[in-house]
């Protein structure tokens, strides 16, 4: 959602409080990290809003000056086509670029090593475990989580699928979105190796979902350049199914990044594409997560909660919940997000 669009739908003060509160994710994440010592490659990084469209490099500097100036602690640099060029290594067809403070990790990494913490603190983690049902039971005293492998009695349900909440929550339906992300692992040129690219990016050719977004990997990984996106290019975005990757798709990011990058001395062409891979995300449909209570006429009652529709942003394939594990069943759900917020 964009700055414009938020001021208009739910006014300044209300927008300000959004920008603060996304914001803070980061410190919240690295303070998360450095508590529990957490080695998953967290840095914290500048990352740089390539421009593609004159008209739309505009509205995002209108909206970055705006936003400076309600939320003046947020730091945004402006450079031209040329600076952005030279300094971020983005191919000629760049019309500028936005800069500001950001973060990346291995979302894999942060997530299994939070397992392994909860795991040894006594939560009872059961994987590839189906949840069919969610039943009430006759007292009504908490809730009866139906599973292939027997029933759990639980007092609290936290509903963490994201884009496939409505399995068990149809209401969700209009509201939560299952949406197809597509990411690539590609073999970068020597000139964007030596030395790698020190920031995250995202690459924006027009208005609504018209981008791309990108990481590198470390050097161990070779490298690797990890671009995702090509909503854009989706046939049929919505869909529950993440095993199908559209040729077309994989077509689009292999051939995109020579389109973004400055790109010299690559290799053999044919090897750039290491791996390619879809997940599914949750789309809101107003744009903002869901986060609290689930009430009885979208499916829920007391005691069942949900942290899903993120709409794609950051680090956005998880939840955990702080409830003790003899209280507490957590339904997890998988996205494909980089790694970069």
């Amino acid at each position: 959602m964009t700055w414009p669009h938020r001021v208009e739908k739910y006014g300044l003060e209300e927008a300000i409080a959004i920008t603060r509160f996304e914001n803070k994710h980061r410190s919240s994440l690295v303070a998360l990290a450095e508590e529990y010592g957490l080695n998953c490659e967290l840095r914290e990084v500048e990352t740089v809003d390539a421009y593609f469209d004159q008209s739309t490099l505009d509205a995002g500097i209108a909206a970055a000056k705006a936003i400076s100036e309600y939320v003046p602690e947020l730091r945004y640099d402006l450079y031209s086509a040329g600076e952005s060029k030279k300094q971020f290594r983005v191919s000629g067809d760049c019309v500028g670029a936005i800069v500001y403070d950001a973060a990346q990790l291995s979302s894999y990494k942060l997530v299994t090593q939070i397992f392994e913490v909860l795991v040894n603190e006594g939560i009872n983690l059961q994987t590839e475990t189906l949840v069919t049902k969610i039943d009430r039971p006759c007292d009504k005293s908490g809730w009866i989580v139906q599973t292939p492998r027997g029933s759990i009695l639980a007092r609290n349900i936290v509903h963490a699928t994201n884009g496939y909440a409505q399995y068990l929550l149809p209401p969700f339906d209009p509201l939560i979105k299952p949406t197809r992300g597509i990411m690539t692992a590609q073999l970068p040129s020597k000139s964007l190796s030596d030395p790698p690219l020190d920031r995250t990016y995202s690459f924006i050719y027009g208005s609504g979902e018209k981008f791309d977004y990108l990481i590198q990997q470390p050097p161990y990984d070779g490298n690797k350049l990890m671009l995702g996106g090509g909503l854009h290019q989706d046939p049929q975005p919505n869909t529950f199914d993440d095993g199908d990757v559209p040729i077309s798709l994989q077509s689009y990011l292999f051939n995109q990044l020579p389109k973004v990058l400055h790109w010299d001395n690559e290799g053999d062409v044919h090897r750039r594409l290491s791996m390619c891979w879809c997940g599914i995300m949750g789309f809101s449909k107003d744009e903002l997560p869901w986060v609290g209570a689930v009430p009885e006429n979208l499916g829920g009652g007391q005691g069942q909660w949900i942290c899903a529709g993120y709409t794609g942003d950051g680090t956005s394939s998880t939840c955990l919940s702080d409830v003790r594990n003899d209280e507490c069943v957590t339904l997890c759900g998988c996205g494909c997000d980089d790694g970069s917020w």
